[in-house]
Formats: structure tokens, C-alpha cells, sequence
């Protein structure tokens, strides 16, 4: 591993629970009161899936775009308020730097939003690299976006290890050529059994790697 490629919300920081409770409070802002089950639904809901769901079980019309932009703008005093750090995240960036690994970022967060969560968080310093998908266009489930990236920080994918907690980018990656680590969280359990199967190793914590 010449280069170590992090996500962010749910990677390297503990936010994703904060961003999947915005789908319920989208829902209550429209004066609708969802129920358990369907909180607990919109919990493991991630992307276009949001949208179709509210279409579907409240009639509500709305757009990827529009959901995304006001829910960047939920999360902006969530990460100024300063989110915890998975467990074992910040030790185990200085373990790769001190062994010359390159750190980069790569998050599907805008790149305003990540630079609040990443500042208050101390990480900025223990990153070689931070990119937002929307400065290298794409999405991470997509081979193209890995092939811009590693030319851009001058690392062939062969070399590069991608930590995730996404499904669909665990598998962009795989599809990529990267090697994958897949991260443990309360929205993900629901696709342990993919992520096992896609990845070279799943963690709880990464305590667990050397």
C-alpha cells in the first residue's frame, strides 16, 4: 500500500447516524409524522433511495439535488460542533504517515461542509491529499473517478487502498482495481454480509490493523 484513499462521514469521522437522521426530519418538516418502522426504514436509506421513498410511502416531490443541498446545510453545525472520530482513526493515519503511505480523502461531502468536519477534527494535518466528488467529478461507485483520482495523486490503483463504509463505493473501488477496507457502522449493518463479500477485510475499529 503506497496510498491510503479515506471516505469521510462514517470512515473516518462517526457522522453517518447525524445524516441518515435527516431523512425523518425532512419527512417531520413536511408535517408528516413517520412512524417507528418507517424511521427505522429511512435509517438504512442512502442517495436516490431517499427520494424514491418519500415519493412512495408520502407522496412528497422532491429531487437528489435539492435533498442534498439542504441537508449540507443541516450538517454544517453538526461537524462545527465537532463529530468523535472512528474508533482508532487518528492513530492509525499517523501509523501510515510515519511509514511514508500517503493519506488522502476522497468524500461524496462537499468540499465546504468537509473542510468545516475535517478542521474541527484535527485531520486536515494528518491528510497528504483531500478531495470532495465534486471537485473530481463522478461518484464513487463508478471505475472512471478511481482512475482520476490515483492520476492525480501519481499512484497506480494497484497501490492504493480504498477505506469505506458505502457499499456502492466499496464496489466502485473493487471494480477499480483498489484494494478495499470496509468500516463498520450502525447505517451499514443491514449489508454485512456484501461488504464481507466485496471487501479484503471489514473492521470495527482500526485498532485492528497494524
Amino acid at each position: 500500500m503506497k496510498a491510503a484513499i479515506f471516505d469521510m462521514d462514517g470512515t473516518l469521522i462517526d457522522s453517518m447516524p447525524c445524516w441518515r437522521k435527516l431523512n425523518a426530519e425532512f419527512v417531520r418538516s413536511r408535517g408528516i409524522e413517520p412512524t417507528p418502522e418507517q424511521e427505522k426504514e429511512m435509517f438504512a436509506l442512502t442517495g436516490m433511495q431517499v427520494v424514491s421513498y418519500f415519493k412512495e410511502r408520502f407522496g412528497l416531490e422532491s429531487d437528489f439535488e435539492t435533498l442534498c443541498a439542504q441537508a449540507c446545510r443541516a450538517m454544517e453545525p453538526v461537524y462545527a460542533a465537532g463529530v468523535p472520530l472512528k474508533s482508532g482513526a487518528g492513530a492509525y493515519l499517523d501509523r501510515l504517515r510515519e511509514r511514508g503511505v500517503l493519506c488522502v480523502l476522497a468524500t461524496a461531502t462537499p468540499a465546504r461542509q468537509a473542510l468545516i468536519a475535517l478542521n474541527r477534527m484535527d485531520l486536515v494535518r494528518r491528510l497528504d491529499y483531500i478531495f470532495s466528488t465534486d471537485l473530481i467529478g463522478g461518484n464513487k461507485g463508478e471505475t472512471a473517478f478511481y482512475d482520476r483520482l490515483c492520476a492525480m495523486i501519481g499512484v497506480p490503483k494497484e497501490d492504493c487502498v480504498m477505506f469505506e463504509d458505502s457499499l456502492y463505493a466499496m464496489q466502485g473501488a473493487r471494480a477499480a482495481g483498489l484494494g478495499v477496507v470496509g468500516i463498520t457502522d450502525s447505517t451499514n449493518a443491514h449489508v454485512r454480509a456484501q461488504m464481507q463479500d466485496t471487501c479484503d477485510i471489514v473492521i470495527d475499529s482500526y485498532d485492528e490493523l497494524a
